[in-house]
């Protein structure tokens, strides 16, 4: 009776820490981004990459996340004009952190625009996914597909997340499934995120500092401020996620 007990005991500590290990860590993440879909002329297109690639990283501790950049430091890329010449082309990489804590429902947002920070403070929405019952493996990982549509900005948005990692978060902010998401295509590839390495090991609170600093706003009021200032640039490419 007493080994079967053990067994039992020995059985429950091993699933509870199948979960732990796989619900704490750091996903590194590549986020592809289209330069030259917003792009109004060929011209501007002939001097400037079509895809650009920040490396990102998500701090996971089960409801809670947090993603940001990897490093935050201009980018020096080579390029070519029209008529073959070498151009050496510096992007700035902004400053972007997305805390999201889905069992309070609350998430803050450190955003960097024109070189102002704001602090954006607002209530998690339910996203609607649907589930399309198309699956694949990523990193091994077998994934599910879910999909809606981003009412602001009519964009669809597909997800490929797996139940293996039982977190509801993933990049940019995205989550509200029952699994991390591994890969994400926001708007028919204007913007790509894709898992490249998954690191499962004890965070500190450092690794999950909620943001700070900057000029509090709410989402809608810093969509309102981004827009303002696109349409004063040409509305030539969109700023943010």
């Amino acid at each position: 009776m007493k080994k079967k007990i053990l067994g039992v005991l020995i059985a429950l500590c091993y699933g509870w820490n199948a979960t732990a290990q796989t619900n704490e860590g750091i996903v590194l993440y590549d986020e592809k981004i289209n330069m030259h879909r917003h792009l109004p002329d060929e011209s501007m297109k002939a001097v400037m990459p079509e895809f650009h690639t920040d490396k990102m990283q998500l701090a996971v501790r089960g409801v809670e996340s947090l993603y940001k950049n990897v490093e935050v430091n201009d980018t020096d890329e080579e390029t070519t004009d029209q008529n073959g010449n070498a151009m050496r082309m510096v992007r700035r990489v902004p400053q972007n952190e997305i805390y999201r804590n889905f069992e309070e429902k609350k998430g803050v947002e450190l955003r960097e625009l024109a070189g102002q920070k704001f602090l954006i403070r607002d209530e998690l929405r339910q996203t609607p996914w649907k589930l399309t019952g198309e699956t694949k493996k990523i990193n091994g990982y077998d994934c599910m597909q879910a999909t809606y549509t981003q009412p602001e900005r009519n964009q669809p948005v597909v997800a490929w997340f797996t139940e293996a990692i039982p977190v509801p978060t993933g990049p940019a902010g995205y989550g509200g499934l029952p699994g991390l998401i591994l890969e994400l295509d926001v708007n028919d590839g204007e913007r790509v995120y894709t898992a490249t390495k998954l690191d499962f090991k004890k965070l500190t609170n450092a690794d999950l500092r909620v943001p700070s600093g900057g000029k509090k706003t709410t989402e809608a009021g810093f969509n309102k401020i981004r827009d303002d200032f696109m349409k004063e640039r040409g509305g030539v490419m969109r700023i943010g996620g």
